[in-house]
């Protein structure tokens, strides 16, 4: 999993308060539970509980619920939470949803390394990973846990957890926080977690989708520079066009490139699956995100984001 709490750090959760995803029935996908008559059979348990009041957060192709008055900010795979009351100006509390669209199962090798490696990368101390990473509910999905001890820069004692789960692909709820700051969340940690679920349908349609999105990048110096745009569009009749171009420019040299495709896609569910002509055909998990400041619709294909070319939301 792309561990991805430097994006977190970075930013300590200050000016979280956008509102994000458009919220789904709290009771969309799960059975509902009455109390049963003598001799019958009881009815079953809800394999996930939403929160009341709560706020739906969509990511890696699941739904969870965070409670009313914590604030979310979606930053590409990362979704960082802000509960009332959290520190805003130290690694106090850190809580946040992420997931790797390339990251398909929890049983690859080395796993558990990596995570270590990055936790170490962000805090810049030692962690200690307590033990191999236990397997659990985690609402309607089946998954797995860690954690680990630090010592921060400052001698304040640490707790890291993560918990995580194969939805459209590996997503996890990762908490950074003082040892008592964590205790005292836990309660509300373990509802988001027992609220977790496949939403009943996809955030994109079929007929959403069918318009243009761009990805357009680049980076320059005072000497060397390039820049990049994509064009994807989408046609009701299940075609899409690609178009793509691009110029640099360096000491001795400029040149542009230009490049034109053309496939068939379809959509089921949150799997967006394209072939070009004459090519092999490819999978990949769609998402729907919101761009921060404007609201204009971006679409995420494996992780990679295009925004809704004339700007509009969704």
């Amino acid at each position: 999993m792309r561990v991805a709490l430097v994006i977190v750090a970075s930013v300590v959760l200050a000016g979280c308060g956008k509102k994000e995803s458009s919220s789904v029935s709290p009771s969309s996908g799960s059975s509902s539970s009455s109390p049963s008559s003598p001799g019958t059979p009881s009815a079953p348990a809800k394999a996930w509980t939403p929160i009341s009041g709560g706020k739906e957060v969509r990511w890696a192709g699941v739904a969870a619920d965070v409670p009313a008055g914590w604030a979310t900010q979606a930053q590409g795979d990362v979704t960082m939470l802000a509960p009332p009351g959290a520190n805003q100006t130290s690694i106090d509390e850190l809580y946040s949803f992420m997931g790797a669209p390339t990251l398909k199962s929890l049983d690859t090798p080395g796993l558990n390394e990596y995570l270590d490696q990055s936790l170490v990368q962000l805090l810049q101390v030692p962690v200690q990973r307590q033990g191999e990473p236990k397997k659990m509910k985690i609402g309607a999905l089946d998954g797995r846990t860690w954690t680990w001890t630090a010592t921060l820069l400052d001698g304040r004692k640490a707790d890291i957890r993560c918990w995580a789960f194969e939805g459209s692909y590996v997503g996890s709820l990762v908490a950074v926080a003082t040892t008592e700051a964590l205790k005292k969340r836990m309660p509300e940690l373990e509802q988001i977690l027992a609220s977790v679920h496949r939403p009943a349908a996809a955030a994109i349609t079929a007929s959403t989708l069918c318009t243009t999105w761009v990805r357009a990048f680049g980076e320059h110096t005072a000497l060397t520079g390039n820049s990049n745009e994509q064009r994807l569009t989408f046609a009701p009749n299940g075609t899409f066009h690609y178009h793509s171009e691009g110029t640099s420019h360096g000491i001795f040299h400029t040149g542009s490139s230009q490049t034109d495709l053309d496939g068939a896609w379809k959509l089921n569910g949150d799997q967006l699956s394209g072939a070009i002509v004459g090519g092999e055909t490819k999978t990949f998990t769609l998402e729907a995100r919101t761009e921060a400041g404007t609201g204009a619709a971006v679409i995420a294909i494996d992780g990679t984001e295009f925004r809704q070319a004339e700007g509009r939301g969704w």
